[in-house]
């Protein structure tokens, strides 16, 4: 059965104890600079709400290290939820929003591979470091982030890679191989805002 191409940038799943993820986040705070998509990967940006009692945050690019992953967004510092429009999928740039963010270093994300070279991760990539691609772009519609790994830039050099792959996603509708495309896999944030990068298994 082939792999379902769904891309929605980074999902929680667990913590590096094989725990489930408990839900749990921390609000932070997006100037508007970019647009912001659930799924998508942020850095602290040094700055913070008006009333300072918020961290800011802004979009990852290559080679910053991310401080977590954008799971949702609001109008108001202590509600994840935008209450002005409900039905509002992101948010678009040049809107101030606070910013729901998973930012315990400690959690995996499941995310899928892009094969944009007809290349595919193998087992035997495990423990190396990707980079995502397409992080700052997104679905209006969904609100969900295009943001992938690299199917073709597994290193076992840190560099910009970002994420680090910890295994194949254990689903029945999962495979893996030279003929699956979009395989999902489940990555660590490698370089993290609060946990410094270590080396390749």
């Amino acid at each position: 059965m082939a792999n379902v191409d769904i891309r929605r940038g980074l999902k929680p799943v667990k913590y590096m104890n094989g725990t489930p993820w408990n839900g749990k986040f921390t609000m932070y705070y997006s100037d508007g600079t970019s647009a912001i998509y659930k799924g998508a990967l942020v850095k602290a940006d040094g700055t913070g709400s008006t009333d300072g009692k918020v961290p800011g945050c802004t979009l990852a690019g290559a080679g910053d290290p991310p401080v977590g992953v954008v799971i949702g967004f609001s109008n108001q510092k202590n509600v994840a939820a935008y209450l002005t429009d409900l039905d509002k999928a992101y948010v678009p740039a040049l809107t101030a929003c606070y910013v729901a963010v998973v930012d315990d270093p400690n959690v995996l994300f499941e995310v899928q591979e892009d094969n944009a070279s007809s290349a595919h991760l193998a087992a035997t990539d495990i423990g190396q470091f990707v980079p995502i691609v397409a992080n700052s772009s997104g679905d209006s519609t969904t609100g969900y982030s295009y943001g992938e790994i690299d199917s073709d830039g597994a290193t076992a050099t840190i560099a910009s890679a970002t994420l680090q792959i910890m295994g194949v996603v254990d689903r029945e509708d999962n495979e893996m191989g030279s003929s699956a495309d979009y395989t999902k896999w489940l990555v660590r944030i490698a370089d993290h805002h609060f946990k410094a990068a270590t080396a390749a298994a």
